[in-house]
């Protein structure tokens, strides 16, 4: 059987080189990533079904105790199924903290939860109406939205005033009032080159789909990502997308595909990276089904293979996700 690290070989690689044209389209991104906020500096986006069921994905979850606390209090209040509702739900991290900044409120400031792409949005804002009092507004995309209540929180003298806001195309967004005025001031992530380059390589319709930002991870988390290869990218590589698609059938491999953008010089040097990746998976296991493709342009790499679901864990720990022993869903028809 091929082993994956092979095609990443020079001499055998699969390397499409796409020159760039002078009249290049708008990228096509995922949903989320289009209103995504410009200072998430990392995302972990699913199908709200499984998102909100997972016990796994609610462990991630619990780890901030007060953003599951405003996450349930909405869910249960605005009378919505997790197991039967078909959008997505998005955790932004936004900005990272400063040393010393381990309090209720400079925790909260550093999420953001977007919820979009729901069966009924308007149905969703209109719960949110019903089940939320108003409080202020919040001035966003060239206009003033109300905002709402989700919970005022009191620790030790540290207060937090959590809120919830939707938008023109019916998306509800969760967060402080930090946050959520942070992510209002800002373009969204779609307008940034490098990251919408790396977006349009990832399937739109991937069950699991996330983004990191690799020089603001390594200056804000560098001491928190020893045995993750994110510190060891080269220098100009701006923006990493990942997604996760499972088979349909039961014990057949997962895609996986991995976009990367930036300078010239960092794409230009990122292979012997992607070599280490895909070799580290590959220490596990023998990969199952058609070898590795590799594509190469200018200013952006994408990779896209098929992993077991340990590989696809050790994958996930060595691009600073530990913990992502996701035990993925059948049945979810491929992107």
């Amino acid at each position: 059987m091929r082993r994956p690290a092979a095609i990443l070989i020079p001499a055998a690689v699969v390397l499409l080189g796409l020159p760039f044209v002078a009249c290049r389209p708008k990228p096509r991104v995922p949903g989320w990533v289009q209103a995504a906020p410009a200072d998430s500096v990392a995302a972990f986006s699913g199908e709200a079904g499984w998102m909100l069921t997972h016990k796994e994905i609610q462990s991630l979850i619990s780890r901030d105790p007060m953003v599951e606390r405003a996450l349930d209090l909405f869910l249960q209040k605005a009378r919505i199924n997790p197991r039967t509702e078909t959008g997505r739900v998005t955790f932004h991290v936004m900005g990272m903290p400063q040393e010393g900044e381990q309090n209720l409120q400079k925790g909260l400031e550093h999420v953001l939860i977007q919820l979009n792409q729901f069966a009924d949005p308007t149905a969703l804002v209109a719960a949110l109406a019903e089940s939320f009092p108003q409080e202020g507004s919040l001035h966003l995309q060239g206009r003033d939205w109300p905002l709402h209540v989700i919970l005022d929180l009191e620790t030790q003298g540290t207060k937090a005033h959590i809120r919830a806001a939707s938008d023109e195309k019916g998306q509800i967004w969760i967060g402080s009032l930090e946050a959520l005025q942070r992510m209002a001031a800002k373009d969204s992530l779609a307008t940034q080159p490098d990251a919408a380059l790396a977006a349009e390589w990832i399937s739109a319709r991937a069950p699991f789909q996330g983004y990191l930002q690799p020089e603001a991870l390594l200056d804000g988390l560098r001491r928190n990502l020893e045995g993750s290869l994110i510190k060891d990218l080269p220098q100009g590589v701006r923006a990493l997308f990942w997604s996760i698609t499972p088979s349909a059938q039961k014990d057949q491999p997962i895609r996986f595909e991995l976009a990367l953008a930036g300078s010239t010089e960092g794409i230009n040097q990122v292979t012997p990276w992607l070599q280490r990746l895909v070799a580290a998976a590959n220490a596990v296991q023998a990969a199952p089904g058609a070898a590795p493709q590799l594509m190469q342009e200018k200013h952006r790499v994408g990779l896209r293979c098929a992993l077991t679901p340990e590989q696809l864990k050790l994958v996930m720990e060595k691009l600073g996700q530990p913990g992502f022993s996701l035990t993925l869903p059948t049945g979810i028809p491929k992107a």
